[in-house]
């Protein structure tokens, strides 16, 4: 096959994937939100004001580092293990399950730090199934790799929420807000 056949087939196999989810494809749904997700962190770090701009002047830095570093490994458990990964701005894009909003930047900066958490909690729902899944299919390196980023995700959400003056789940996903996922 040549380069071109190669990557149909890799779309196919994809697509097959994404409708029977495996760890995998829920995998790719989680790189897709991390890259996603630190491009609205950049966004929210230049732009936010008041004290959440503190709070982001003192976080962001650390958060885009470990969230590139993930994407980085997750990228490279897949790969090792013969899988694909989303490699093209339109998979990226087809993938994440982040809402992107470009006037979002004029928000208070209050809320800004808020979309960020509720970006965190909506990783969540991805991870949780993708760690089921890894779990099913006996993929132990990656069960063991997503229960670190969730732990990790959960404590910016705790220490974030805390900073707003928010109790834990306030204004986050509940089960049921949604019975779609």
């Amino acid at each position: 096959m040549n380069a071109q056949e190669k990557y149909q087939a890799e779309l196919k196999q994809s697509d097959l994937d994404h409708h029977q989810p495996t760890a995998a494809a829920m995998t790719g749904h989680i790189i897709s939100n991390l890259l996603v997700h630190s491009l609205k962190i950049s966004q929210a770090s230049l732009f936010a004001q008041g004290s959440a701009s503190l709070f982001l002047a003192d976080k962001a830095t650390e958060w885009l580092n470990y969230e590139h570093e993930e994407f980085k490994r997750l990228n490279h458990l897949l790969v090792n293990n013969g899988e694909s990964i989303p490699t093209t701005s339109k998979q990226f894009q087809e993938y994440t399950m982040l809402e992107e909003d470009g006037s979002s930047k004029y928000l208070a900066g209050e809320q800004q730090l808020f979309n960020l958490v509720k970006d965190f909690d909506t990783q969540i729902l991805f991870i949780t199934k993708a760690i089921t899944l890894a779990n099913d299919e006996n993929w132990p390196e990656l069960a063991a790799n997503l229960i670190d980023l969730l732990a990790w995700i959960k404590e910016q959400i705790r220490v974030s929420q805390s900073f707003l003056g928010h109790d834990l789940k306030e204004g986050l996903y509940t089960e049921e807000d949604d019975d779609d996922f």
